[in-house]
């Protein structure tokens, strides 16, 4: 009888502890002094609006674009953007293309290794250099490396393809037809039509088309669905020890979600003597996302503590029209006196509750 009632009194702390759980709103309430206020305030001071892919978020003003992070890949084509004047973009233009006609490949039978100078359609600026993928394999393995310049932006692309109709290759062609065939007229006519829809813009303009943001460009739905990635951080002058970064897709979709990999996740804090500040579910202007917030010990040496916040959204549900987000807020070393624990908490769910996805975004 004794047992019964034990057991049943279990049964109803959990119970009860499962009602506390569900009843209780997330992300919990930051009480902060008024000295604690000021320091969020001081930290979130001029907002401004960054678009992310397919999404919107508000973050500080004095956060700009970390130049070596950021990454881009359409249809798995790597993108690389920078802010140059014209006369510089030309003279890059130049100078890649003495490189190219300079190069050597170990097979003499190779060469040229720049195969063709492809002009672009009239009103656009820029050139598509047709080249061997490399100096070692053969030349019917090549690359068309686009070169762009819009609204003050230098775009670079670079697309995988073949063409194996040279006569030295008649008797590859026989058993590997697929290989050593041309795929360069189909491959070439995709990329310039990609191009066409390529602007460059400034990070703080918001397109109000569908597409794509990319770092430093924009990029227009066309008639065909397109894989995208982007991954990039922004750093600010007068925060040096905190890093934002934003990484987006629209094909990935994870079997577990951020929350349902908890017990693999408390291993990895506990293994860094790290030590979980909050968790949960987040439901931001109609996106569901969840996130983990944690203190442990970094990666580098001499051992320092590290403020790591994620949130994931659409981490299971990935797709064309619901694209994963993850966003990432890293603050190191600690302690950091300009924003500690309790205001780093507080001026992360500021900055993530501004999240949506941008409207127009999509067809």
């Amino acid at each position: 009888m004794k047992r019964t009632t034990v057991i049943g009194a279990l049964l109803a702390l959990a119970a009860g502890y499962g009602i506390y759980q569900w009843m209780t709103p997330y992300p919990p309430q930051q009480d902060l002094t008024q000295r604690e206020e000021t320091v969020v305030e001081t930290f979130l001071t001029a907002m401004q609006t960054r678009c992310v892919g397919r999404y919107l978020i508000d973050i500080p003003a004095s956060f700009t674009l970390r130049n070596k992070i950021p990454r881009a890949f359409i249809n798995e084509h790597p993108v690389r953007t920078q802010h140059i004047y014209h006369p510089a973009f030309e003279q890059k233009i130049r100078r890649r293309e003495a490189q190219l006609n300079s190069e050597k490949t170990l097979n003499p039978l190779d060469m040229p290794f720049l195969k063709r100078k492809h002009p672009l359609p009239t009103g656009m600026d820029g050139v598509i250099f047709e080249r061997n993928r490399s100096g070692a394999v053969p030349d019917s393995s090549r690359i068309l490396e686009a070169h762009l310049y819009t609204n003050g932006v230098a775009v670079e692309i670079e697309v995988r393809t073949r063409n194996g109709l040279a006569s030295k290759y008649d008797s590859d062609r026989k058993d590997y037809p697929e290989l050593y065939g041309n795929n360069v007229p189909q491959d070439l006519m995709a990329l310039t039509e990609l191009l066409k829809r390529i602007e460059g813009r400034n990070e703080t303009d918001i397109p109000d088309r569908t597409g794509f943001c990319g770092p430093n460009m924009f990029i227009a739905d066309g008639d065909y669905y397109r894989k995208e990635y982007m991954r990039l951080s922004y750093i600010s002058p007068d925060y040096p020890n905190i890093a934002l970064s934003f990484a987006t897709d629209n094909f990935t979709r994870e079997k577990d979600s951020l929350l349902e990999r908890s017990a693999e996740i408390n291993q990895l804090i506990a293994a860094s003597a790290g030590k979980t500040l909050q968790k949960g579910a987040r439901h931001i202007n109609g996106l569901y996302g969840e996130e983990w917030l944690e203190e442990s010990n970094g990666l580098n040496r001499p051992v320092h503590r590290v403020h790591s916040f994620a949130l994931n959204v659409n981490e299971k549900n990935g797709g064309e029209k619901t694209p994963k987000l993850s966003i990432l807020f890293r603050q190191e070393p600690l302690p950091d006196e300009q924003l500690p624990p309790k205001e780093a908490i507080a001026a992360w769910e500021r900055i993530t509750s501004t999240l949506r996805l941008r409207q127009g975004a999509f067809k």
